[in-house]
């Protein structure tokens, strides 16, 4: 038989159960399509990933962390959180001499320190009541770390204390996606709590009357500071960190450091032992004088990170050991990748068991089906045989009827998951406009996907048919013609 007469001859013998047919191509239609989907989903956010990464040139640079062991087992990131806390035993401070140092490295062509993490309640556009979640990023404007792209006004600079560059969520939240040029100008509030203190910006904390009692001091600890903000720009941000705002690292640093009213007692002190010497009652209460005292938290603790470019992505090794040496912890973007990438094997492992238990039972089926279609066609094989047909023949036919099965099913599931990804996709970016993925990219179906998923569903018919066209191809031939 010729291959077109196989296709003829499979298409007949299918269509007279249909019914049967279209429940076995229904369960490898199901099977298909949790693999499709599976594979697609991990696809599409790991394509998404990498064209941020490339996007943001990570591949040239190296973040640069106080405690060795911070990112150990956790893939780091590009910009850490720290947010100049106290450091832990085995930590180096990243302070301006480190920067020094690390910038100074061999291969190293420019470094920013990173600041994130800054003390704040929230943030909002003047005039308005909504809020935000404050999420800040600190850096030296005038290094070339950052290539960041600017949708609308202009980049930070040096001398930019109280100006900020917003990121898109911001824009969404209050209504400016569609013209964002319309909010240059316009503030942007902080809101921040820091107990009797005050970030040394702004208006000093009020100074404490001689009488002030603990009704007074919690009311200062409850009250909010405002600080302002003019936005300059909008950073034409990805969708995995829409909700970045960028600020000077020197502004950041006058947020961070504390300024408060304390006690200098050491006049008092001077008093009293005058007095005693003297041995004559003095009013030495009336000495204590109030002091405004500072406290920098980037001169404590230093920076919560520190960003190093390349000048070559092939010498990130070179400097990532470099910097090691001198015991500060490294993330590269090939460590988030790495991670990246153990978690999707995890994610497809524990999805690609459950597609594959949904193909083995439609396997099952199809192993079912052409078995009910070789009792049923006992007497057709017979007469095959009698006029001539070899077992090679009758085993490939039934082999050929179960590819079918397969192809076809294959052939569903792919459809039936593009037409899924495209209405999940309206469907999300529609009503969840707040997760950080790009809905458009995420169902993916490249051209490898599409073959190996046919390919894949054909050979789990072809083995499936195998046992049905080997027992069909030994039915003795005298045997079949007298089968009732």
């Amino acid at each position: 038989m010729r291959f077109l007469d196989y296709i003829r001859s499979a298409f007949k013998n299918l269509s007279r159960q249909k019914s049967r047919t279209f429940l076995t191509v229904s369960a490898i239609t199901v099977g298909s399509l949790s693999v499709i989907l599976m594979v697609s989903l991990l696809t599409g956010i790991r394509t998404s990933l990498m064209d941020l990464l490339i996007s943001m040139d990570a591949f040239s640079l190296v973040t640069v962390t106080p405690d060795p062991d911070a990112l150990e087992g956790g893939g780091g990131g590009l910009i850490t959180s720290g947010n100049g806390g106290p450091l832990s035993s085995d930590a180096k401070k990243l302070d301006d001499a480190a920067l020094a140092t690390l910038r100074a490295l061999p291969n190293v062509v420019d470094a920013t320190p990173i600041g994130s993490g800054i003390w704040m309640e929230a943030m909002r556009l003047e005039n308005e009541t909504k809020k935000m979640w404050p999420s800040l990023i600190a850096y030296e404007p005038e290094t070339k770390v950052f290539q960041m792209p600017i949708q609308t006004g202009r980049k930070l600079t040096s001398l930019d204390m109280d100006k900020i560059v917003v990121g898109s969520r911001f824009l969404k939240t209050y209504g400016y996606t569609d013209h964002p040029q319309d909010i240059l100008g316009k503030k942007v509030v902080f809101i921040m709590k820091m107990g009797g203190s005050a970030p040394d910006w702004g208006e000093l904390p009020e100074k404490p009357p001689t009488n002030a009692d603990k009704e007074w001091w919690d009311a200062q600890n409850d009250k909010e500071r405002l600080i302002t903000a003019e936005i300059i720009g909008v950073a034409e941000n990805s969708a995995f960190d829409d909700n970045q705002n960028y600020i000077n690292i020197a502004w950041a640093q006058r947020l961070m450091t504390q300024v408060r009213w304390e006690w200098d007692d050491s006049a008092r002190k001077a008093c009293e032992e005058q007095s005693q010497r003297e041995r004559r009652p003095v009013d030495c209460a009336s000495q204590n004088t109030l002091t405004l005292m500072k406290d920098d938290q980037y001169t404590k603790n230093g920076y919560g990170s520190i960003i190093l470019k390349a000048d070559n992505p092939d010498n990130l090794k070179t400097i990532s050991a470099a910097v090691a040496a001198k015991g500060y912890g490294v993330s590269t973007a090939e460590d988030m990748v790495e991670e990246m990438n153990k978690v999707f094997l995890g994610i497809g492992t524990v999805l690609g068991i459950i597609g594959g238990i949904a193909l083995f039972v439609a396997a099952i089926g199809i192993i079912n089906t052409m078995v009910m279609a070789t009792y049923e066609r006992i007497r057709e094989i017979g007469v095959m045989r009698a006029c001539g047909a070899t077992r090679a023949t009758i085993r490939h036919l039934f082999t050929f009827e179960a590819a079918m099965l397969g192809f076809w099913g294959g052939v569903f599931g792919l459809l039936l998951s593009i037409l899924i990804g495209k209405i999940g996709t309206k469907i999300v970016d529609r009503y969840a406009t707040d997760i950080p993925i790009p809905i458009d990219q995420i169902a993916q179906f490249p051209w490898w996907l599409v073959t190996g998923v046919l390919a894949f569903t054909t050979l789990i018919g072809v083995l499936s048919g195998l046992y049905p066209a080997v027992r069909a191809a030994r039915l003795n031939p005298v045997d079949a013609l007298r089968y009732e």
